[in-house]
């Protein structure tokens, strides 16, 4: 693929509205889709903001309401998945109505092996992964906040013959002002992400609290330095090479988040499904198969679970 790729992003909320906009901004050919038709009636009509630590208006006119719209925009070649990664197994079998020979799919969410869900459809040749860095909240229709960027953000493929793609991706975003660095080791950087995730994500779901408190705590920052502490074990025992000073590195990251609120947490309050799965729940099976104890992530992801299950006492109706 020599020309610029011409991207749909499906999933406007934070990840990919951000990152759609800024490709918008920049000028690229860019798609929104999503299911929020409000959302999507109101950036077609006055353009997608981002306030916070990148502030801009970009003007997207093309926009989709649901993965059967694309159809609507023959010109795509590269489709970025950016929603919750608990939607994927069910967004997969829509994508595929689209798929033709020479397009990409590239998974861009929370989570571990994301992207082999997507192999498994449409080839490993065919598959790139994205691991940002950023994170914000969705403010109303249209309106984006960008709670941080520590930069930079990683893509990379699954094979060498999505590398071109992944260095031209990485080329557009960082024109764009999403620095980001193009890696032949996209596992790493997911694994590193799936972990600062398991640290605290669900534990901000569970008290109700933003990052900055848990890690301002003495008792919650020991809880998210453990539940880090078994994800690198796993990480490592499963073949992956961080780097020796990841684990400090990634408490000073956390310290570092200010007064976000996370997507898990964000869940909870709105009642949706969480990537609990993905997260803990997934270094908690790593781990089993790979006979290593995980009981924090096991104890933090039952809690999620616990949460997000149907209550049948009639006080919850």
């Amino acid at each position: 693929m020599t020309s610029e790729p011409k991207v749909a992003i499906v999933g406007a909320g934070p990840v990919g509205g951000i990152l759609g906009a800024h490709l918008a901004h920049a000028g690229h050919y860019v798609v929104l889709c999503d299911i929020q038709k409000p959302h999507l009636d109101a950036i077609k009509d006055r353009g997608l903001s981002i306030t916070g630590t990148s502030e801009m208006t970009a003007q997207c006119g093309r926009v989709a309401c649901g993965v059967s719209e694309l159809s609507n925009f023959p010109a795509v070649d590269t489709i970025i998945v950016a929603t919750k990664a608990s939607v994927l197994p069910r967004l997969i079998p829509d994508i595929a109505k689209l798929a033709r020979p020479g397009m990409r799919f590239v998974s861009c969410q929370n989570g571990l092996d994301t992207e082999e869900f997507l192999a498994d459809a449409f080839g490993p040749d065919n598959v790139l992964r994205i691991v940002v860095n950023y994170a914000g909240s969705q403010m109303g229709d249209a309106n984006i906040y960008m709670a941080f960027f520590t930069p930079p953000n990683y893509i990379g493929a699954l094979t060498v013959e999505g590398e071109p793609l992944a260095r031209q991706l990485a080329g557009m975003m960082s024109q764009a002002g999403l620095d980001t660095h193009f890696t032949p080791d996209i596992k790493r950087y997911e694994w590193e992400k799936v972990i600062l995730n398991a640290g605290l994500s669900a534990m901000c779901a569970l008290t109700r609290k933003p990052m900055k408190d848990m890690m301002d705590f003495e008792q919650t920052e020991f809880l998210s330095e453990e539940l880090m502490r078994e994800g690198i074990e796993v990480a490592q025992a499963s073949g992956v090479m961080l780097d020796e000073g990841f684990f400090d590195h990634a408490v000073q990251y956390l310290k570092k988040a200010g007064y976000h609120r996370t997507s898990m947490h964000q869940d909870i309050l709105r009642r949706l499904p969480t990537e609990i799965d993905w997260l803990n729940g997934r270094i908690v099976e790593r781990g089993r198969a790979l006979g290593l104890k995980t009981p924090y992530n096991y104890t933090i992801t039952a809690l999620i679970k616990g949460l997000e299950m149907k209550s049948g006492s009639p006080e919850e109706h």
